[in-house]
């Protein structure tokens, strides 16, 4: 019976494990994607058309400020508009959090589980030590009672 519950523990915490891992890889995809846009140069339309313009990265561009022309300054920031890069990195908040108590918590119960087990098979090894001793001091008695 005792065997059953832990290894529906082991499972458990596997699956905490494995969602946390996985709230964690999109955290991180959508840190990826909004690094990009914002270190990456871009273009404010389709790029098989001349009329598309050249944008510089928002993060790193020359100067103090961006040297976008007043028209292509709008072109450029409705492409990459701000408070849709600030809720998508909102979004990745709780994603990152939650994921990181999810993994934390599945594979430190792992690893209790396993230190348990190791301290368990120690301890019936000790057991089973103490045991073989007692038993052979009684039989060497024995044998010392019996010979006189």
């Amino acid at each position: 019976m005792g065997e059953y519950f832990e290894q529906e523990f082991a499972a458990g915490a596997q699956k905490r494990r494995s969602w946390g891992g996985v709230l964690l890889f999109a955290a991180g995809v959508i840190w990826v994607v909004l690094a990009y846009q914002l270190m990456a140069p871009f273009s404010d339309g389709d790029d098989r058309y001349s009329s598309s313009r050249k944008c510089q990265s928002m993060l790193f561009y020359e100067g103090d400020a961006p040297t976008w022309s007043d028209g292509t300054w709008d072109d450029c920031r409705a492409e990459r508009r701000w408070p849709e890069m600030l809720g998508w990195l909102g979004l990745s908040v709780p994603l990152s959090v939650a994921g990181a108590v999810l993994y934390t918590s599945g594979a430190t119960s792992l690893r209790m589980r396993e230190y348990m087990a190791e301290h368990r098979i120690a301890a019936e090894k000790a057991a089973a030590a103490k045991d073989l001793a007692e038993k052979r001091v009684s039989a060497e008695k024995r044998d010392s009672t019996g010979k006189d």
